[in-house]
């Protein structure tokens, strides 16, 4: 039980350049915001997923899954 918690609790954040994108997120991004840059990308990664959170220089926040698919969008007022 110990070594189950131990590793369900390994959580590992990092960022990451463009390049490490899926191509669903770059390709999204190009469609849907083709007149923004990408200033911080963070990747989160845990046991069982990866997440990539994207923020552009509009200040909307991009969350994607780890195939490139966007879960979650955040515009800051």
């Amino acid at each position: 039980m110990a070594g189950f918690m131990l590793l369900s609790s390994c959580d590992f954040d990092s960022v990451v350049p463009e390049s490490e994108l899926p191509p669903a997120a770059k390709a999204y991004i190009e469609q849907n915001q083709p007149d923004t840059k990408v200033l911080l990308i963070k990747k989160e990664r845990s046991l069982f997923k990866t997440r990539y959170n994207v923020t552009l220089d509009n200040r909307m926040e991009i969350e994607f899954n780890g195939d490139g698919l966007p879960v979650d969008l955040d515009m800051d007022d």
